[in-house]
């Protein structure tokens, strides 16, 4: 989809979060219903999934029907290996081999309908890795294999896991990819509000049934992402940031059955937001040169 010449080219940054990243197919729902027409995409992750099923054509009701098919328990189980791996819990070839089902085993970046770049994390150099050629679907999958979940995915020397550990909301990659606007959609908990000594506003997510030490952990892992999303977003300078209200009990694993209210949250959260991003928009318009 190419922007109109008399118009901003309008970005959009989808964050990881697991099951909490469902939201943002309410965004792009929302997006849809207020006219706001998305030029690029990024993500990162589970942002990363449904920006790239968006990317490649799908409008937001195709993949809520989707999204609300595949959230089922039942549906969700055949993900699974039958023995965990070495190297993850799931290998990642059975969720590959349904997303190529979907999308197309052989769809590649250059023939999506908008530009897309997708983050992923090199385990080898440690850096993050910007995916924007090749085939989709193996893009998709390395970022978002969370490390211990999904195995990582082997691509021309690098061994690449979860996007979300370096830049888990990209908002520089959409503004790389020529967006004038970027609307930054960040689904984990922000810590940034908190201040010691006094009541958080913002608590940790409820992890049920988990020991104690596998909590802090993976505590201390979401507030790492959290202080390493503000820089990044100080420095990517996005217009636009939405942050959806979501249960704390919905986790990177726990709440894809929930999908009806998440989606629902994302929706709620980009109408609140359409004002501003029109604003942007229309600011740009009024700064920019004359041809």
């Amino acid at each position: 989809m190419e922007p109109s010449p008399t118009r901003p080219t309008l970005g959009l940054a989808l964050g990881g979060g697991g099951a909490r990243g469902l939201a943002h197919v309410g965004v792009l729902r929302a997006f849809e219903d207020e006219g706001l027409a998305v030029d690029v995409v990024a993500g990162s992750s589970m942002g990363g999934l449904i920006g790239a099923a968006f990317a490649a054509g799908f409008p937001a009701a195709a993949i809520e029907r989707e999204v609300l098919s595949v959230s089922q328990r039942a549906r969700l189980l055949r993900f699974a290996d039958r023995l965990p791996t070495l190297q993850g819990i799931f290998s990642g070839r059975k969720f590959e081999a349904y997303l190529e089902s979907v999308i197309g085993a052989d769809l590649r970046f250059e023939d999506l309908r908008r530009p897309l770049a997708l983050a992923a994390t090199d385990l080898v150099s440690g850096r993050e890795l910007v995916l924007r050629e090749g085939r989709v679907v193996p893009a998709m999958r390395a970022s978002m294999s969370l490390p211990g979940v999904f195995a990582p995915v082997e691509w021309d020397g690098y061994r690449l896991v979860d996007g979300g550990i370096l830049n888990n909301v990209p908002a520089d990659l959409a503004r790389a990819l020529g967006a004038d606007v970027v609307v930054a959609v960040d689904v984990l908990p922000f810590f940034r509000e908190n201040r010691l000594d006094e009541e958080p506003l913002v608590e940790p997510l409820e992890l049920r049934l988990v020991p104690m030490a596998v909590r802090d952990l993976w505590q201390a892992t979401f507030v790492t992402i959290a202080a390493l999303t503000d820089c990044n977003l100080k420095r990517a300078k996005p217009e636009v940031i939405i942050r959806p209200t979501l249960p704390a009990d919905v986790t990177l694993l726990a709440g894809f059955k929930r999908a009806e209210e998440l989606i629902a949250a994302g929706a709620d959260a980009a109408r609140a937001a359409a004002p501003t991003i029109r604003r942007a928009l229309s600011e740009r318009t009024r700064t920019a040169p004359e041809p």
